[in-house]
């Protein structure tokens, strides 16, 4: 790999982890008006037209590998994944949903340890203490008082394994594409399906179009379009360039640009617990990124 190349996929990386760290803020906004599962459906839609358009006008047509079983590892791991995360966000924070959910390595970490059986190094297992003491200072707060909070940490920690379930299988579909209009392609696919998929829970949670305000509509769009769309295939163009492991240590920039957005937006208090566990969480990573390329 050339030195502009990784420099490419840092920019990609980095262009994808701002736009991942305002996902959090804006559903967490958008949920006084409508249910979190309403906001996953309803931006999966909007994602797929954007993408949808973009492919109309590379002339590249729909064809979707029904037979392909990374595809649907990759679906299984975003309708799941949309499921706990918005669920959650619900009942906790949109920083607190963003740090659970960058525990989303050390789940892909566990997954190559027990499934695979992969030998764990001990600097992965300093790595996953160090993400279970940043877990355990993010959520303390919650696990003191209970609760609603508490109720929201644990659903988006469950966001988070099930997003690693997208990342392993993404990594291993890139591995397969040569141009960018394969990675929109498959990427298209996988939210166009995820949404099919997601659209039961319209009827449970139908959107009261009353209450649904300009600023609502406009949020919406620019959270299926940017942090849905562009964020996911921004990704894909990093992961294309380096290895999967760099591209998830990548992802973890989100959280800083989630506590920015979220104290400057939402008004959410930003605690000497919650810093400690980012860095920790981030300090994991790191280190299982090291022992992984190391292995």
């Amino acid at each position: 790999m050339t030195k502009n190349s990784a420099l490419l996929a840092f920019g990609f990386g980095f262009m994808a982890a701002f736009f991942w760290g305002t996902h959090s803020v804006i559903v967490r906004y958008l949920t006084a008006d409508l249910h979190g599962l309403t906001v996953a459906v309803l931006r999966l839609y909007i994602a797929s037209a954007a993408l949808y358009v973009i492919m109309k006008l590379y002339r590249r047509p729909v064809s979707i590998n029904f037979s392909d079983k990374t595809f649907w590892m990759v679906v299984i791991g975003v309708t799941s994944n949309y499921i706990f995360f918005h669920w959650g966000l619900e009942h906790t924070g949109a920083s607190n949903a963003m740090m659970l959910e960058n525990t989303a390595p050390f789940f892909v970490l566990a997954y190559l340890a027990l499934v695979l059986r992969v030998a764990i190094r001990p600097i992965e297992v300093l790595a996953s203490l160090l993400a279970i003491a940043g877990v355990y200072f993010t959520v303390r707060q919650d696990l003191a008082i209970g609760g609603e909070g508490l109720q929201g940490d644990l659903l988006e920690i469950l966001a988070g394994a099930t997003w690693a379930i997208f990342l392993l299988g993404s990594s291993r579909a890139l591995s397969e594409t040569q141009s960018t209009i394969e990675r929109i392609s498959f990427l298209f696919n996988v939210l166009f399906v995820s949404a099919l998929l997601l659209t039961p829970l319209l009827l449970i949670y139908p959107p009261e179009i009353a209450k649904i305000t300009a600023n609502d509509a406009i949020f919406l769009l620019l959270l299926g379009i940017f942090p849905t769309a562009v964020a996911s295939w921004l990704w894909y163009e990093a992961a294309a360039r380096v290895s999967a492991v760099s591209a998830t240590l990548l992802f973890t920039l989100s959280i800083i640009f989630t506590f920015v957005n979220a104290h400057l937006f939402l008004g959410e208090a930003l605690t000497w617990s919650m810093l400690i566990g980012a860095a920790l969480i981030l300090a994991g990573v790191i280190l299982s990124k090291v022992g992984a390329k190391k292995s």
